[in-house]
């Protein structure tokens, strides 16, 4: 093998030109994948991040209970003691057993309480229907970050205070200080009446998450306040979960599904849409990869045959002092494993000199780039592997070729 390396080499060092070209095309092919990677991996990183920023990685709620059968009718049809729609919504009443659980669960970085229902908002003649969370004031920040993203006011979830959206202040014309009416629907009287439940609010801090659907209409009150305006006597109407690794949601979920009971959900079961985008983007990535070692490939292998046709007369003498095919196959070989391995060095060291560049230039004022490129992303490792096989692979044929040349013949030649 020693021989054979020195040959590559000598051949390699021979042709300096063309082995600089051949080096510089792999070295391009590389910079391309790491770019592409670099780019779609950024890409995914920061659409995963929008989209769970604001919400629970993980989400734990009772069972929705189905209305029982009394008495069997006529024709199959089931007549139900409860009518569907108007049974009284269930509570986690052992919640705090569940999120000691939790806690104690690999990579579950945050568990929090919270009575959720809907309810009007008003302020004189204006009303409007919103979502109320009501949470421990500790807490606030861990699912959504409310705290940096209070724009007036502060983040003081205190008995009788509310933080509402910007958009929703904007509508209902409310600042910081001024009182709210917040009402909820309440249970069926005796008489079919339903007796609403209501209690005025100071809002004390008005935030913008940067979520249409949250700003206009998410309001957050102190837990105390939620359960008295649900009528939740004790317990939760959920529990959510932030963890380290958001793809490792589903299965925290399932664990805790089947140890609570409870109807565990995660970011990924309510976002079918998002994981159809990022396989969409991982395949158009990947195909854009392989056509960047395709060119790779092509272009080793053309080099590689113009250097068997111009040093037959070479490899017919080597053949003649009893040099065998496979020490000819092996030369080539190694002249591509050469060729792709300095090429894919210098082209980590530039697509990783490419891609910081791009991240410095596309720099905003609020220090988030422009472009989504994540240079720590950019797969070198496997750009230098596949590169190193690609061009060691496209030496195969020009080898096997070179291996086949008659020695008379090519010497006479």
């Amino acid at each position: 093998m020693l021989f054979e390396a020195k040959v590559a080499l000598r051949y390699l060092v021979s042709a300096r030109f063309q082995s600089g070209l051949l080096v510089f095309g792999v070295s391009v092919g590389v910079v391309v994948f790491t770019f592409i990677a670099g780019l779609m991996n950024g890409l995914s990183a920061r659409l995963t991040d929008d989209i769970t920023g604001n919400v629970a990685h993980v989400t734990l709620e009772p069972e929705l209970r189905v209305p029982r059968t009394f008495m069997a009718a006529p024709k199959g049809r089931a007549l139900y003691a409860i009518q569907p729609g108007h049974n009284v919504a269930s509570a986690i009443r052992s919640y705090r057993a569940i999120i000691e659980l939790a806690g104690r669960m690999d990579g579950v970085r945050a568990v929090v309480p919270e009575v959720f229902g809907s309810a009007t908002l008003a302020r004189g003649e204006q009303i409007l229907g919103v979502a109320v969370t009501g949470i421990e004031g500790e807490h606030a920040s861990e699912i959504a970050p409310l705290g940096r993203s209070m724009v007036r006011g502060v983040l003081d979830l205190g008995v009788g205070n509310i933080v509402i959206g910007s958009r929703l202040a904007t509508e209902l014309g409310v600042d910081v200080g001024d009182r709210v009416n917040l009402q909820a629907p309440g249970r069926p009287g005796a008489r079919g009446g339903v007796a609403a439940r209501a209690t005025v609010l100071v809002v004390r801090g008005i935030f913008t998450l940067g979520v249409q659907a949250i700003d206009e209409r998410v309001v957050y009150v102190d837990l105390t306040s939620a359960r008295k305006l649900f009528d939740v006597i004790d317990g939760v109407s959920l529990i959510e979960l932030k963890v380290s690794d958001v793809w490792q949601a589903p299965l925290v979920a399932e664990r805790l599904g089947r140890a609570t009971k409870l109807k565990a959900s995660s970011w990924l079961d309510r976002n079918a849409r998002l994981q159809e985008g990022l396989r969409a983007q991982a395949s158009t990535s990947n195909m854009i990869k392989a056509f960047s070692l395709l060119t790779i490939a092509i272009g080793v292998a053309s080099a590689l045959f113009l250097s068997v046709s111009r040093r037959r007369a070479d490899i017919g003498i080597l053949r003649s002092f009893g040099i065998g095919r496979g020490a000819i196959v092996r030369t080539f070989v190694l002249q591509g494993f050469l060729i792709g391995t300095v090429g894919a060095l210098v082209g980590v060291s530039l697509g990783y000199g490419f891609a910081q560049l791009l991240l410095l230039a596309s720099m905003k004022a609020n220090g988030t780039p422009a472009i989504p490129i994540d240079p720590s992303q950019g797969e070198y490792v496997w750009a230098i592997l596949l590169a190193v096989s690609v061009s060691a692979i496209a030496a195969v044929l020009p080898a096997w070729s070179a291996s086949r040349i008659d020695p008379l013949e090519a010497i006479q030649s």
